[in-house]
């Protein structure tokens, strides 16, 4: 597994609670995507946690995000986690990212363009909204069908 960030200077410097909230979300995508390790959920996220964007449903609390984050890892195991930009202020943070691993069904090499947006809460992840490729990756593995939206989006 490689995990990488291509981070810019950050100015001004990162307050000490900043740096450590930044720290909590780069731990998350190295152990829990890319170690496909959900009992790792309750480390990282807070109890009351909301997060939109990475499924078709919000997810709500621990026990809905540790399931959809199973069956997310049991489909595509992510063998690399890139963080293009993290930029915090308070407990307010926002993130753009890369996922590629293989996708289990289809067995093929996939990549997925991640945004994601939130707010930490005790040093936890409490709210987040993901945005997701999701089409790339459907016309990747032949789930889309492009004849079909060509010819309703011209």
């Amino acid at each position: 597994m490689n995990f990488k960030e291509e981070a810019p200077k950050i100015n001004p410097p990162w307050t000490q609670r900043e740096e450590l909230n930044a720290a909590l979300l780069r731990r998350w995508l190295k152990a829990g995507w890319e170690a496909n390790d959900s009992t790792l959920v309750d480390e990282h996220f807070h109890p009351e946690c909301i997060i939109s964007g990475l499924a078709p449903e919000v997810i709500e609390g621990l026990d809905e995000m540790r399931v959809t984050h199973r069956a997310m890892c049991a489909r595509l195991h992510h063998r690399t986690a890139t963080i293009q930009f993290l930029l915090m202020r308070g407990d307010q943070f926002s993130a753009a990212m890369e996922f590629e691993g293989r996708q289990r069904d289809a067995n093929l090499d996939v990549a997925m363009e991640v945004c994601c947006f939130g707010t930490m809460r005790n040093g936890l992840i409490y709210r987040a909204h993901n945005i997701i490729d999701y089409t790339g990756l459907y016309a990747k593995l032949g789930l889309l069908d492009l004849g079909k939206l060509a010819e309703h989006f011209g």
